[in-house]
């Protein structure tokens, strides 16, 4: 159960509302904008970082998907983990690889796909990663898209924190993933 409550839309303050709304007219309201809508200009700019990383940067989806599953999985966050496995399978990502991100193989990953699974490791692990994974992923990405991998991590990372603190609910289709893939985090 949640540390705070889940709130409801007629719960948020007036001024944000209509972020709920907005919501609720799409596809409905997930239980971390509940948890996070007690603080709600926090929650409208952690919004607006969010939507960055997942559709307006430069980032390969496929690799930004790998490095978010990693986080998820070394925070050992299941509600992170659960909700990016539709946005992995969405990205071309086989049940398998997402199953295989928490100790990664070339069996199941290309290479460009295991060096960002270890960056992404090491720095949700070690907060730092090495000169050897720092050239893997350099070796094929932009500065441009370093910058947004290693945002992206550090963000996912933040959100598996706030949802393992806060005890976040793993939304229900979230959870039906989960279960399906028998993925135990």
């Amino acid at each position: 159960m949640a540390r705070v409550r889940l709130n409801e839309t007629r719960d948020v303050a007036e001024s944000h509302r209509w972020i709920f709304e907005r919501m609720e007219a799409r596809d409905g309201i997930l239980n971390i904008f509940r948890a996070l809508s007690h603080s709600p200009e926090a929650m409208r700019r952690f919004m607006k970082l969010g939507s960055y990383v997942l559709g307006e940067g430069r980032l390969d989806a496929r690799l930004r998907e790998l490095a978010i599953l990693r986080a998820g999985w070394e925070c050992r966050s299941p509600y992170e983990f659960s909700q990016h496995i539709a946005f992995g399978r969405r990205v071309g990502l086989s049940d398998a690889q997402i199953r295989g991100v928490g100790a990664p193989h070339t069996g199941l990953f290309e290479p460009r796909e295991m060096a960002v699974l270890a960056y992404a490791g090491e720095l949700s692990s070690a907060s730092s990663v090495s000169d050897a994974a720092y050239g893997a992923v350099a070796a094929f990405l932009d500065d441009e898209e370093m910058v947004e991998l290693t945002l992206t991590i550090g963000y996912y990372n933040m959100v598996s924190r706030f949802l393992n603190a806060m005890q976040v609910n793993i939304d229900p289709p979230a959870e039906r993933d989960l279960r399906e893939l028998g993925v135990e985090l």
